[in-house]
């Protein structure tokens, strides 16, 4: 419910993970194996003998500087960017407003989302059948998005507890005068547990 790209995070997880595994279970061959540990220091050898050669063959002019580095500091440069771009992107997608409607040529209807979710919050927490609930509004694909969390107490039916969440959101739509798209997520208790936990309305 928020505009983090759940298909990009866990790629970019599964990337760094597999890198993290490699590196590791390379390090400990190296390290436990005495075949690898032999195999490793030779090829370290040759590795360094070839980036020397590498280094010396791509100087700039007569600085005695490889072009290389710097082009591996700009990436490492571009890399943290990005990283920190991706970074500041998650989490975001809640807004605080949950409607708002030209009503006519002169002016706008707002209706901020803190209004919509206290009214939802009064007529869900007085409910027996509820331990908690939780409301907030979200922005997807422009449009305000509600999204309703409950947790039942144990032995509350999943089906129940949706029929009273529902009834709180038409009565909802019925004071704005407009529908509103709701996201519900019930959990808590054994049978919610085994039960589906979310439904859009």
């Amino acid at each position: 419910m928020n505009s983090t790209n759940r298909a990009t995070n866990r790629l970019l997880i599964l990337v760094v993970g597999l890198l993290l595994l490699v590196v590791g279970a390379a390090a400990a061959a190296a390290v436990l194996i005495p075949v690898v540990r032999d195999t490793w220091k030779d090829a370290t050898g040759q590795v360094t003998a070839q980036v020397s050669a590498w280094l010396q063959q791509t100087q700039l002019g007569d600085t005695g500087v490889s072009w290389i580095m710097p082009t591996l500091l700009v990436l490492a440069v571009i890399a943290v960017i990005v990283l920190i771009a991706f970074i500041a992107r998650q989490g975001r997608g809640r807004t605080g407003i949950a409607l708002r409607e030209r009503t006519s040529d002169h002016g706008t209807t707002v209706v901020e989302s803190d209004v919509v979710e206290h009214a939802l919050r009064d007529a869900i927490d007085g409910r027996s059948e509820f331990v908690a609930s939780h409301v907030s509004a979200y922005r997807v694909k422009s449009t305000p998005v509600l999204k309703i969390s409950v947790t039942c107490r144990r032995g509350v039916s999943p089906k129940d507890a949706a029929l009273i969440v529902e009834e709180a959101v038409r009565s909802l739509d019925v004071l704005l005068g407009r529908s509103l798209p709701a996201l519900v997520q019930i959990s808590g208790g054994f049978r919610a547990r085994v039960s589906s936990t979310t439904r859009l309305q």
